[in-house]
């Protein structure tokens, strides 16, 4: 996989999200160390929301994030 190629990834899984299966919101964790996922969801759209507990991380503190889902025509 060549560096910047997730990100293209997680767009259309974020429509058929909307379209098919009618969620409003999706929330993803990552460690504060993964500054790759960071970027992932940032460019995905996905906004920090606060502090995610080391239990959901296996043991590394991070991040909660948060994507409202609103499809444009």
């Amino acid at each position: 996989m060549s560096m910047g190629s997730s990100s293209g990834r997680v767009i259309p899984p974020l429509t058929v999200a909307v379209v098919r299966h009618g969620l409003r919101t999706l929330r993803a964790a990552t460690s504060h160390n993964n500054a790759a996922s960071q970027r992932v969801l940032t460019k995905a759209g996905f906004v920090p929301v606060g502090p995610a507990d080391p239990t959901d991380l296996g043991g590394k503190p991070g991040t909660w994030y948060q994507h409202d889902l609103v499809l444009h025509p």
